[in-house]
Order: structure tokens, then C-alpha cells, then sequence
């Protein structure tokens, strides 16, 4: 879920993950006050009692940060100061955006910079180019673009830095294209007992057209997806359309609860495993909701079925 994905990791923890204090080379008290700037925003000395409050907040500290970083750059350009604070930059963009504060029309180091950099420090140059990767990635996502180019990307970032701590969240996200790759070559094979006692196979649905949703009951977005998908099933299933929903809930009660309660009469997979659910752990789901439209002859055929769905559905009801 894009609310669950990052990139699927909070400005926060981004933030913390920062060292404390940028290189203040050649005496230049400059840099010096980027890294204070920089510590006033990570750690502040009265934590924001509201969102007023954290958004003012931002905005001062943001804007202290742009104009010393600004002066630094006038002052000492080849500092390798340069590099943390761009690098801290780089994580900032929600705050911004929360904060209502543009950033500079142009970066004074790009993360390609860093991660090329003789005199950047290794651990600079690893976490620049993880957050270069998990970018690149949102803008894929969001355009439609060239996966097998990310997938290049990705593993050379893999090659390059194998001791980045956030590793796992890269290889996790190329285990989910190559599984999702996978599935359009044939039809899909699910298999399960739903959590009503329902025997589900998707081989026997062949003829109508199906929505895999992954979801579950704590996801916000997956909620707030909710009605547009109640509203296609009750208009599109007596035309043909078949809802399997995937839960990554670990609490069995509230599931059936929750079901029972929202109208949901399409059967549920659940496993009581949460992120480790069978299904979604096999083909590298890592964020919901998660919306795959299987045609009628039981191939997927999107894996990205948010927005439009009745149209989407409509269009495969016709082939």
C-alpha cells in the first residue's frame, strides 16, 4: 500500500538513520550550522503538542536548514559536508509536502553525485543509493514504466553495496516483478479453503472474471478502498464477476467480524500469519491493498486494479 510503502518507510525512520553531525573540513563554520539545522529538525528540543504545532515547526526548521545549507554551498562548495546534507535532503520531501515548504529548484548534490563521490563516506554513499533505487521505483510504479531497467538498477545496488541495512526491502520488491512476471505466462493456480468453510478454485472460475484482493482489516487504505469494490461486486456480479479476498489479518474473530459487518460475501483466505500470510509471501506482496484482475480464461491480467475498477471489470466481462 502505497500508504504502507515509502517509499514503505516514514520520514522518521529515514531521519534516524543519519549521523549526527556533518564534516566540518578546513575549519568552515558553515557546515557546522547545516549540521545544527539538521539536528534541530531530527531531534528537537520541544516535540510539536500538535499538528499545528509540527507543521510550524517544519516550516521554521525546514527553512533554516535551506538557508544554511545555501550559505555553506557559497561558502565552501567541495566540503564532503555536502553529501550528508544532501543525502538529508533527500528524505525530507513528505515533511515538505506536509509543511507546505518547496525545495530548492534545483539539487545541490543529486544522489548519482554521492554515490559517485571519491570523498563521500562509504555508509553516505550505500544509503544514497538505496534511496536512489526505492525512488526510481515510485516513479515506475507510478508511470508504468520500464521495470526490467529498475530490476538492472536494483541489482547493481545489491552488488555495489551489499552491506545496506534496508537490503532486504530491494530484494523483496524484485522477488514481487519476478513473481509477478511469472504470473501472466499461464493461468493462475489458487487453491484454498476459505475462512467460511468455501472451497475456492480459481481453475473452475474460468468463464468470469475475478478480483484477487489483497487486504486486511487494519490497513486504512484497503478500508477506504472498501466501498468503491462493494459497489462493483453488487453491480458486476450477476454479470460474472467473482471477488477472492487475501487477508493479512492475524485475528481470526475480527476478520469474520469485520466481513460480516461491511456486506463482504466473497470468500476470504486467511492464515492467521499477518505479513507472512502463504499466498501474498509467495508471490512478494509487500504492500496493500493489492488488487489483481484475473480475465476469463483465468490469466492475470493487471496486478494494479485500484482506480476504475468497474471499468476495468466491465471491459474484461466483455472479451
Amino acid at each position: 500500500m502505497k500508504a504502507h510503502r515509502l517509499l514503505s518507510i516514514g520520514v522518521a525512520t529515514l531521519l534516524a538513520t543519519m549521523s549526527s553531525s556533518l564534516r566540518a573540513a578546513d575549519g568552515d563554520a558553515e557546515w557546522q550550522k547545516v549540521s545544527d539545522a539538521i539536528e534541530a529538525i531530527k531531534s528537537p528540543k520541544q516535540r510539536p503538542k500538535s499538528r499545528e504545532e509540527a507543521i510550524e515547526f517544519l516550516k521554521t526548521s525546514l527553512k533554516a536548514f535551506d538557508d544554511a545549507f545555501a550559505a555553506a554551498m557559497t561558502a565552501a562548495p567541495k566540503n564532503p559536508g555536502r553529501y550528508d546534507a544532501a543525502l538529508f535532503e533527500s528524505m525530507v520531501g513528505r515533511a515538505r509536502q506536509m509543511a507546505g515548504v518547496a525545495a530548492p529548484s534545483t539539487a545541490a548534490v543529486s544522489l548519482d553525485e554521492i554515490i559517485q563521490a571519491a570523498d563521500a563516506k562509504p555508509e553516505t554513499k550505500s544509503e544514497a543509493s538505496f534511496i536512489n533505487v526505492m525512488q526510481s521505483l515510485e516513479e515506475v510504479e507510478e508511470s508504468g514504466g520500464d521495470t526490467a531497467a529498475w530490476m538492472a538498477k536494483a541489482e547493481k545496488h545489491l552488488k555495489d553495496f551489499p552491506s545496506e541495512k534496508r537490503n532486504q526491502m530491494v530484494e523483496s520488491k524484485i522477488k514481487s516483478i519476478k513473481a509477478t512476471a511469472d504470473l501472466k505466462t499461464k493461468p493462475l493456480d489458487l487453491k484454498f479453503t476459505a475462512v467460511d468453510g468455501r472451497e475456492v478454485d480459481l481453475s473452475k472460475m474460468q468463464g468470469k472474471v475475478v478480483l484477487i484482493d489483497f487486504w486486511a482489516t487494519w490497513c486504512g487504505p484497503c478500508v477506504a478502498e472498501l466501498p468503491n469494490v462493494l459497489k462493483a461486486y453488487k453491480d458486476l456480479h450477476p454479470k460474472g464477476f467473482e471477488i477472492v479476498g487475501i487477508s493479512l489479518d492475524s485475528d481470526k474473530a475480527k476478520l469474520e467480524s469485520f466481513v460480516k459487518e461491511r456486506g463482504m460475501e466473497w470468500p476470504q483466505f486467511f492464515d492467521g500469519q499477518g505479513w507472512k500470510n502463504e499466498i501474498s509471501s509467495k508471490y512478494g506482496i509487500n504492500s496493500i491493498p493489492a488488487m489483481w484482475l484475473v480475465n476469463k480464461k483465468g490469466m492475470v491480467v493487471s496486478t494494479n486494479a485500484r482506480g476504475g475498477l468497474e471499468e476495468k471489470v466491465q471491459k474484461l466481462l466483455a472479451e
